[in-house]
């Protein structure tokens, strides 16, 4: 007895010093997690975190962790943390017994196992998920996922001609998941069956409950008819009453209708008296009317100074409203326009064409907007292309730089105009994290099976002239050579990368890493110097 509490006291403090140990590693993760800078670093701190709080059953938080993990690692094409952060994921959902949750991440994990060659961590989740099903009994679903199984280890297998050992091992791996099929088919037939059962024992009820119905009509037709019988016989007594009417209730009769007559002459006397009475009060009533007047002369003197008191908070509140609306006329105007630009378009009317000898132009074009436009209905295209156009807007509003227009698919912003922002430096980093905005969009969307799109940018530094043309619909335009260029460096990029000029090239040389592209032809401009900017430097991606 001694042996066995010592063993057990034993064990009690080797479990105390693991979950200590777990939690002090999570501790130090959660710390070193708060301290990362680059993505990559949070990317393998979160998976590792997500795996320490799964061995402390905290499971919450390592769903959470494991899968921001995820959608880092889909940012930055790592792969194999891809597929394993996914299905930690839906294994910790799978834990806190939240199955909802966890069949989408699984089927998540799936689909990416799939897409990146994973086929361990494919099989796993196509396995949780039929184990799910199974235990939710949807044997039906459990089925699908069992030949879902089986068709992806066959196509696996017809790949894998160089290994003997392997391909035994696939196909006996298909031999058992054959198995399971045929078990949760027996399974599904029999509870169809069951099904049978009930439904033929169903009929035989509502024949009963038809039956008892119809008896039960039958005896309160049969109470009715005994009714009516009764009524009848009540409307023969009172007949025979009235027949038998004696003659001193007819003498009572007549007794009664003079003693009406003599009431309505009384009647006809109070009147005439009344009559009376009305001529003599109507001096009375003459005073009344007369201070009736006097009381509505002074009504309407007290609503003639209500309202006036009316008018003028109506007044107040009118003048309110106009200094509101001129107040967002004003940011409607600044939404179009710079702030020196609107400013002078308000106090003179019109603005005055400027030249900036420093500009650096940028044009962003969607590729594939054609064949995204035959997928999509009109309102869905304009929605993801408000979508991006918008995120756009943001990505640039963290920089000085001035949104020109939208030209159908393409996007056009410039800077160093009114604040004198010549440095193209800000322009390029726009760029990258527009095309960074764009990768992460296009993973997220062929992970849910939607269509995608891509972008080619372009930039070139140069003069231009910018200003406001025209009376109504005023627009912020810019024109120039340098405009001109920047949308052949637009046409001459491969989807998914940035290109510069050589002018941009030498402005922002030693910020950022380079391909030089050599020369190459631009429409109407001949040969060019061309470079596409891979990233800034010192930055991880």
């Amino acid at each position: 007895m001694k042996r066995y509490s010592a063993f057990t006291l034993f064990l009690l403090l080797v479990f105390s010093v693991g979950t200590l140990g777990a939690q002090s590693s999570v501790n130090e993760l959660k710390a070193r997690l708060r301290k990362a800078q680059t993505k990559n670093e949070k990317m393998q701190l979160g998976y590792d975190l997500a795996q320490a709080l799964m061995s402390a059953r905290n499971y919450t938080e390592a769903a959470d962790q494991a899968y921001s993990a995820y959608e880092l690692a889909i940012q930055l094409s790592e792969k194999r943390i891809a597929s394993d952060a996914v299905f930690l994921s839906g294994d910790a959902q799978y834990r806190r017994r939240k199955y909802a949750e966890a069949t989408a991440r699984f089927v998540e994990a799936w689909n990416t196992a799939r897409n990146y060659g994973h086929r361990d961590v494919a099989l796993q989740s196509a396995e949780k998920l039929m184990a799910i099903n199974k235990d939710q009994k949807n044997l039906s679903e459990a089925l699908k996922w069992s030949q879902e199984m089986i068709g992806y280890l066959q196509d696996n297998t017809g790949r894998s001609g160089g290994s003997g050992d392997v391909a035994r091992r696939l196909e006996s791996q298909i031999a058992a998941l054959e198995a399971e099929n045929r078990s949760l088919r027996e399974q599904i037939a029999q509870a169809t069956g069951q099904t049978e059962v009930l439904e033929t024992t169903y009929k035989q009820q509502m024949q009963q409950v038809e039956a008892l119905t119809k008896e039960e009509i039958s005896k309160r037709e049969a109470e009715f008819s005994e009714g009516r019988r009764q009524a009848d016989s009540l409307v023969t007594v009172k007949n025979r009453l009235l027949k038998t009417m004696t003659e001193g209730q007819m003498v009572d009769s007549m007794i009664k209708a003079q003693q009406e007559r003599e009431i309505q002459t009384q009647k006809t006397l109070a009147a005439e008296a009344d009559a009376a009475r009305q001529k003599s009060e109507s001096a009375r009533n003459f005073m009344l009317m007369l201070s009736s007047m006097v009381l509505l002369v002074a009504g309407l003197f007290y609503l003639l100074y209500r309202s006036k008191n009316r008018t003028a908070v109506e007044l107040s509140q009118k003048n309110k409203i106009i200094e509101d609306e001129q107040k967002k006329s004003d940011e409607l105007l600044l939404n179009i326009l710079p702030p020196a630009i609107a400013q002078e378009l308000k106090t003179k009317k019109k603005v005055a064409a400027r030249k900036y000898d420093d500009a650096t132009v940028m044009f962003v074009d969607i590729t594939g907007f054609t064949q995204l436009s035959e997928q999509l209905g009109p309102e869905q295209l304009v929605a993801e292309l408000d979508y991006c156009f918008t995120s756009f807007d943001h990505i640039i509003g963290q920089y000085r730089i001035e949104k020109i227009k939208t030209v159908g698919d393409a996007y056009i912003c410039a800077s160093g105009l009114s604040d004198k922002n010549a440095s193209p430096t800000d322009m390029v980093k726009a760029a990258l994290q527009i095309q960074d905005f764009l990768l992460h969009l296009k993973a997220q969307r062929m992970s849910q099976g939607l269509p995608c799109f891509e972008a080619r940018v372009g930039i070139h530094t140069g003069p231009v002239v910018a200003g406001v043309v025209g009376e109504k619909k005023f627009a912020y335009d810019i024109w120039g050579d340098t405009v001109n260029t920047a949308a052949r460096m637009e046409e001459a990029c491969v989807p998914g990368r940035v290109n510069v000029s050589e002018d941009t090239y030498w402005k922002s040389k030693y910020e950022f890493e380079w391909q030089p592209r050599g020369k190459v032809a631009a429409k109407n401009k001949g040969l060019m110097d061309m470079y596409y900017v891979t990233a800034v430097i010192g930055a991880k991606y």
